[in-house]
């Protein structure tokens, strides 16, 4: 018998996750700032992966100059993003990712993860964070899941 394949992905604001009753066919990928408590999340999601990295998009941002540690995505972190992908999208038909609003680095995760399976994503969604989609869409890319 064949599993279900990812059919959609969305992305929420943390207190939107929170209150997200899973059935179980949905995995989710949690994202907070890094040192923030974990998110509340209700049981039920097939599964879930939890990342910390701060909203820093050095693909748009000027902070070239700073020498300080912003906390932003790294490359290891996109890995161990689409690794979790690779894993649960035979096996969810939805995937959520929820950030603190829900504005740039949860839909910079969905735009790429419905890139790469060829999903849809708000045409109009232009806030989301630049750095994190690029990222995680090479690192998708790399993969044979699609």
């Amino acid at each position: 018998m064949l599993q279900p394949k990812l059919e959609e992905v969305v992305f929420l604001s943390q207190a939107w996750a929170e209150a997200f009753i899973p059935d179980g066919s949905e995995a989710i990928i949690s994202i907070t700032d890094r040192g923030a408590k974990p998110a509340n999340l209700n049981d039920g999601w097939n599964s879930v992966l939890r990342i910390q990295f701060n909203d820093v998009d050095t693909d748009e941002d000027d902070v070239e100059e700073l020498e300080i540690e912003l906390g932003e995505i790294t490359a290891d972190q996109a890995e161990e993003i689409a690794n979790y992908i690779e894993q649960v999208a035979p096996s969810c038909k939805m995937l959520v990712v929820h950030c603190r609003f829900g504005q740039s680095r949860s839909p910079g995760v969905a735009k790429a993860i419905a890139q790469h399976f060829k999903l849809n994503f708000p045409s109009d969604f232009k806030t989301h964070n630049k750095l994190v989609e690029r990222l995680v869409f090479t690192a998708l890319s790399r993969r044979s899941v699609a």
